[in-house]
């Protein structure tokens, strides 16, 4: 199944052995090498961020804390998977506390729905139309799925983890990962909407 999603550059990487010393140097306290770190991953990382959220602000919101949350936790990073993976999976983390806290508030504030709605139809920095809607459906349809599933999906897809990677971000073996990435796959194959916009995106059905 061929998932739309962030197209990751390939051509300006930055090489593992100097994100590997970054690191380092930051881990010993080194703030000018965290930040430098942080330069070469930005662009990348907001790509991710703004696949997730798809809208810039709260993009930049979910970058910045995920920027935090690294920093106050870079001693925990232990190089058994790469450091833009390990990041990814606190703004992962980040942005579905983020969802759980939106439900709350949204429950609570239901009669205030028009205003919500006035504030999220902010325009997309995206150029084409027919990019985001199916970055949001995408989103829409992780979103279906059990968060370990979700998870997987997302790391293996979206970050191009490694199978063994994931194991070891997420502390289980190879083949529970490989179980949670079929079942999860199967998911969103059987998702009716999804299926419909990969036959049918609306570049060809609005002509």
């Amino acid at each position: 199944m061929n998932l739309p999603g962030p197209e990751l550059e390939s051509g300006s990487e930055v090489s593992e052995e100097e994100i590997s010393r970054l690191v380092r140097l930051a881990q010993d306290n080194d703030k000018e090498a965290f930040g430098d770190l942080f330069d070469l991953l930005q662009r990348k990382l907001h790509r991710q961020a703004f696949f997730l959220t798809g809208h810039e602000q709260q993009a930049l919101d979910l970058l910045q804390e995920t920027l935090i949350e690294s920093w106050n936790h870079l001693g925990r990073y232990n190089g058994r998977v790469r450091f833009f993976t390990w990041v990814c999976s606190i703004m992962l983390h980040r942005h579905y506390d983020w969802l759980r806290r939106l439900r709350v508030r949204a429950a609570a504030a239901c009669r205030h729905k028009d205003e919500a709605s006035d504030e999220s139809a902010a325009p997309s920095p995206l150029d084409s139309a027919h990019q985001l809607d199916r970055a949001r459906l995408l989103r829409e349809c992780l979103d279906q799925l059990p968060a370990k599933q979700r998870t997987v999906v997302y790391l293996r897809f979206y970050s191009g983890e490694s199978l063994e990677g994931i194991a070891a971000l997420l502390k289980c073996s190879v083949g529970t990962v490989k179980s949670r990435l079929f079942h999860g796959l199967e998911k969103l194959a059987r998702m009716h909407k999804l299926k419909e916009f990969q036959e049918h995106p609306p570049s060809e059905t609005q002509t």
